[in-house]
């Protein structure tokens, strides 16, 4: 296989250019040539028209008197012009009177054979044939006396003079193409490097940016459609790099397949207010204000970004999103963005990993005085879910009355402790991995009946956890 060569886009606007303006002039010159080659013949024409009628018209009586010496005269006077060939003056008979070359005088006349006619008006024919590697032109006209024939009088005029004068004029436009020819290389060359540079330099925008360099902008100063098309090249990478900080920085937050729907369509009705039905889930740092107190500050932050980041990556591996940070308080979201008919089995085991993970957790945490215990309340049902705030920042959220129960649960949590709401118990009550023990009732501020509430006290992999501790 050959490599397709590559032309650059200046070389070929100049030829292009260079090709179009050669076709132009050439189809002027043509028309020029041709309309010059019929006036000089049609000139011709009218010469010779004008001098035979001129001789007809002063040769009867020199042609009756035989008078040959006036009738030379009359032929050689015309035969000066650089055009004329011959001319001569015959008699009723045939026989040469007068002739241009006084040789042929005498002799008995004889018209070219090849002769072709090409008009005939008022008695004067126009005949064209070749001699002598010439085109010639003869001009026959009757002579009369009386209205009676007594001779003829014959014209022969060549036209190497009109080829002479087409010559001159071809050499003068073709030099004038030339020269036109390479104005107009240079002119496009020009125009070609005005346009190509800005195209190569939108190609390395282009290239740039699908490198994954959202930060190169190209500015071509320029007021036009390339001008516009490196506005536009610009306003996509912006977009690019906007939607690569969303999905980096949301990305931590929720799983890539929520990130991917987001950036699909981001004013999608989802983003609106909703109602649905989402399982909520708080985590909280038991006695976190004591133990700050009596902690470094650096030890507290890396404490909180260690905690904080236990607690998404499950949340998120387990199909659920991260709400919002509130102080020590994680808030996790299931069901909302993405519709998931086990989300309340997904929030439960997503708890029950972030209690398994915290022995480990307070292993690397040696700075601190105190080990990390958590509280965890889940509730699941009906909640308003949409793109709350203001003009200046939004955030995706779940708010109303379930919400609130969660939170409740949480607070109630002792250390290590998971709580979950009858409603959600109802959805995992006959999980095989999963063991329950009623709590009772509790009052929650807002609702006026009760909410009987569960504790997750075991699960198949936390018992197999354990037995292999021991």
């Amino acid at each position: 296989m050959f490599k397709k060569l590559r032309i650059p886009i200046f070389a070929k606007f100049s030829l292009l250019a260079t090709l179009a303006i050669f076709a132009i002039v050439a189809t002027i010159s043509t028309s020029i040539l041709k309309r010059q080659r019929i006036q000089f013949t049609d000139q011709l024409i009218k010469f010779g028209a004008t001098m035979s009628r001129y001789a007809a018209r002063n040769s009867p009586e020199d042609l009756l008197e035989e008078a040959e010496l006036s009738l030379y005269q009359l032929v050689s006077d015309i035969a000066k012009n650089e055009e004329v060939v011959f001319a001569l003056v015959i008699n009723s008979n045939g026989i040469i009177q007068a002739h241009s070359d006084i040789n042929k005088v005498g002799t008995r006349h004889v018209g070219h054979p090849d002769s072709q006619l090409l008009s005939e008006k008022d008695g004067l024919q126009l005949r064209s044939f070749r001699a002598t590697g010439e085109n010639l032109l003869l001009f026959s006209i009757p002579v009369l006396y009386q209205g009676l024939k007594i001779g003829e009088v014959h014209l022969c005029l060549t036209q190497k003079y009109i080829e002479a004068s087409i010559v001159k004029a071809k050499v003068f436009i073709l030099l004038m193409t030339l020269a036109i020819t390479v104005i107009g290389i240079a002119m496009s060359m020009v125009l070609s490097f005005y346009f190509s540079r800005p195209i190569q330099r939108l190609g390395v925008a282009v290239e740039e940016v699908g490198k994954g360099n959202f930060a190169y902008r190209v500015n071509l100063g320029r007021n036009d459609e390339l001008g516009d098309l490196g506005k536009a090249i610009n306003r996509m990478a912006e977009d690019l790099r906007l939607k690569d900080r969303i999905q980096t920085s949301f990305g931590r937050y929720v799983t890539p397949e929520i990130v991917e729907r987001i950036l699909a369509s981001p004013d999608d009705e989802w983003m609106k207010g909703t109602r649905l039905e989402a399982t909520i889930v708080f985590v909280d740092i038991r006695g976190f204000t004591t133990m700050a107190e009596n902690s470094d500050p650096d030890a507290v932050v890396d404490l909180l970004n260690s905690y904080f980041t236990l607690v998404t990556d499950v949340i998120i591996q387990h199909g659920g999103y991260l709400d919002k940070f509130v102080g020590d308080t994680v808030m996790g979201v299931f069901g909302a963005l993405i519709p998931d008919p086990s989300h309340v089995e997904s929030a439960v085991q997503a708890a029950v990993e972030v209690r398994q993970h915290l022995p480990k957790l307070n292993q690397q945490l040696v700075t601190m005085a105190d080990s990390i215990q958590v509280g965890i309340g889940i509730n699941t049902g009906e909640v308003v879910a949409g793109n709350l705030g203001s003009s200046k920042r939004m955030e995706y959220t779940v708010i109303g009355d379930n919400v609130n129960v969660a939170s409740r649960l949480t607070d109630l949590a002792g250390p290590d402790e998971i709580l979950i709401s009858e409603q959600a118990f109802m959805k995992v009550a006959g999980h095989p991995n999963l063991t329950f023990q009623s709590r009772g009732e509790i009052e929650v501020k807002g609702r006026k009946e009760s909410v009987k509430i569960y504790e997750v006290v075991d699960q198949k992999e936390e018992r197999e956890q354990t037995a292999e501790e021991h």
